[in-house]
């Protein structure tokens, strides 16, 4: 097929996400920081400072009969953001395109490893956020009971733990619906022995089994629990592949995470410049006919962007 022009190519990206439907998501970037569409590049959105807003001081008195009411005077702040482009693409010659079409759909194939280099890219800029001090400006780091250790299993608390960062969120009025933590730490607390008896109770004859992700959401009493299991090569580019994750094992963040208007709060969004990605993984192709090659790109256009740095709380897990 000859392109003399960028086409986005929804069929493509149609196709990988029906070839994925069967699998496991391995992802939780968006699910952090949901995506949010802005209409421009980069902008200006009004932030409420909890301190600034005095919205939880005890400033009511007592008002005598005809007498004036006291006033507040709220301070409101603004933030900004600037998306950037993110992308990759990949040369499918002519000759290899119909070699390997006895095989599999080149195309596809190819778009579906673009899109995981995509992804974890910006899995790991959603980490780095989820996870770093100056992300959390209003509330410091709380340490878990015991390591998380395979040593520790038996004596580590999460359920305690989470109480303990709930309360901590609690003190800016923030009621956390979401644990994120790795698939290593998911491994370990699903097996433990604290974990298991908040659910099962300490005689249960079932408290071998082994948890689901909103089992143990119910056992500590959140929403969802988000498993980032994105796997990554840690590496550098041209050495032997050593296999690893995305998410690290130091920390677990518990968070309020909600999507929509910046306005509703939360943790934080994922800033998608819906003029030039109008999804938030494109697919598209374009001809070279020099090299006688369609090129196929994946790409994206956002920021991350921390909204509420107070609506979070990061776990030390001692690993």
């Amino acid at each position: 097929m000859s392109l003399t022009t960028t086409t986005i190519r929804g069929d493509i990206a149609q196709a990988v996400y029906e070839g994925r439907s069967n699998k496991q998501n391995l992802f939780i970037g968006a699910e952090v920081m949901p995506i949010y569409v802005a209409d421009v590049r980069s902008g200006e959105y009004l932030k409420i400072n909890l301190g600034a807003s005095e919205a939880l001081n005890d400033d009511s008195t007592k008002i005598a009969a005809g007498s004036a009411y006291p006033r507040v005077g709220r301070k409101f702040t603004s933030d900004t953001f600037a998306t950037t482009e993110y992308g990759l693409e990949e040369v499918l010659p002519d000759a290899t395109q119909r070699d390997l079409a006895r095989f599999l759909d080149v195309e596809v194939a190819v778009a579906d490893m673009l899109l995981s280099q995509i992804q974890i890219g910006h899995e790991l800029r959603v980490a780095s956020l989820t996870y770093a001090a100056n992300g959390l400006t209003a509330i410091s780091a709380a340490g878990a009971t015991a390591a998380y250790t395979e040593a520790n299993i038996t004596t580590f608390d999460l359920a305690a733990d989470v109480a303990a960062g709930k309360l901590e969120l609690a003190k800016y009025g923030v009621l956390p619906n979401t644990l994120v933590m790795s698939a290593v730490l998911f491994e370990r607390v699903r097996r433990s022995t604290k974990v298991q008896n908040q659910m099962f109770g300490v005689v249960a004859t079932n408290s071998t089994r082994l948890l689901s992700e909103q089992e143990v959401a119910q056992a500590v009493g959140v929403e969802k629990v988000l498993v980032g299991r994105a796997p990554r090569n840690t590496a550098k580019k041209g050495q032997t592949y050593s296999g690893g994750f995305v998410w690290g094992d130091s920390y677990l963040a518990l968070a309020n995470t909600v999507g929509g208007e910046f306005a509703a709060g939360g943790f934080g969004r994922t800033i998608l410049w819906g003029a030039d990605s109008p999804v938030p993984f494109v697919s598209e192709t374009y001809r070279d006919e020099a090299r006688r090659s369609n090129i196929l790109r994946v790409r994206q256009h956002v920021s991350e962007k921390v909204v509420d740095g107070s609506s979070i709380i990061r776990i030390t897990t001692g690993l």
